[in-house]
């Protein structure tokens, strides 16, 4: 079986494995840092204010950090989604030049 494969659909799945890997660190972060703010028993807004709670605050700006590239990922991903052309957009092209595939696969299209 052959599948035609444009330029632009391998830009959308390099989008796409980029966003799913962010969103398993965004949700990994967010779970040791709810945990954290658990065991301290702190309020919601005073534990995710980074100028408040120094000891985490790298970590908070982190997941502020990735959650705006899984929005601008997604946006990327809808423009595909139009009919819009996006092998050239600049998080395309940074998704695509990481490799995400996983140790034992080969990318095949037969």
């Amino acid at each position: 079986m052959s599948l035609n494969v444009s330029p632009n659909d391998l830009a959308l799945v390099a989008v796409m494995r980029r966003y799913f890997l962010v969103k398993d660190e965004v949700n990994d972060l967010k779970g040791r840092l709810e945990a954290a703010r658990r065991e301290v028993a702190e309020e919601i807004s005073r534990f995710y204010d980074p100028r408040v709670n120094v000891a985490h605050a790298e970590d908070i700006l982190a997941w502020h950090h990735l959650r705006r590239e899984m929005d601008e990922l997604m946006s990327v991903a809808a423009t595909w989604g139009r009919g819009g052309n996006i092998e050239a957009h600049q998080l395309a092209l940074e998704a695509a030049a990481v490799d995400t595939r996983f140790p034992d696969t080969r990318p095949s299209l037969d």
